[in-house]
């Protein structure tokens, strides 16, 4: 016993007084991941890049707004959210208490985002915050102000009526080539 004692003099304390003192854990941990709404765009890439699917990112039943959320309980703290986020609207925390009582939807975070139309088929297709990104990155690229102002009409398309769009400039230039 003695011997054990003298080793822990020389050596230090080893554990932790975990419950009754905070455990700080290292600066790349993976804890449960934060989300914060005030930046979330709705570009859905982190629910593409989960892979428990523990973040969904659908249409609501009235399809006017796009609904992201997370379930905690399925989450295996890939950190691959975090990766893929473009605005750094999740990140890992150094959370890694997660332990609840009986209710499961405590582990649930939902956010609602306002949804766009297309102006052509007036379909949902993204979000507002989504296009004022969008608008953003264009103001700060190298572009002449004409290319915006034209930018700034294509982004309330939806993708497949622009598709329609360039099949049918495509076949008119066809058209003409053939006479």
């Amino acid at each position: 016993m003695m011997k054990l004692i003298d080793i822990t003099e020389k050596y230090g304390r080893t554990t932790y007084k975990y419950p009754f003192e905070p455990y700080l854990v290292n600066e790349n941990f993976r804890g449960k991941p934060s989300y914060i709404f005030n930046r979330c765009i709705g570009c859905a890439a982190c629910g593409i890049a989960c892979p428990s699917n523990a973040i969904t990112v659908l249409l609501n039943d009235k399809q006017d707004k796009l609904i992201w959320q997370f379930d905690c309980g399925r989450c295996i703290f890939c950190g691959r959210c975090d990766e893929v986020c473009p605005t750094g609207a999740i990140h890992l925390s150094n959370e890694f208490e997660l332990a609840i009582k009986f209710d499961k939807s405590a582990l649930i975070q939902r956010g609602e985002l306002e949804v766009v139309r297309c102006k052509c088929c007036d379909k949902p297709f993204t979000t507002h915050r989504l296009i004022e990104y969008s608008k953003e990155r264009l103001s700060k690229a190298n572009i002449p102000e004409k290319r915006i102002k034209e930018a700034d009409e294509y982004l309330y398309i939806c993708q497949k009526c622009k598709q329609d769009m360039s099949v049918d400039k495509l076949t008119k230039k066809e058209e003409v080539k053939i006479r």
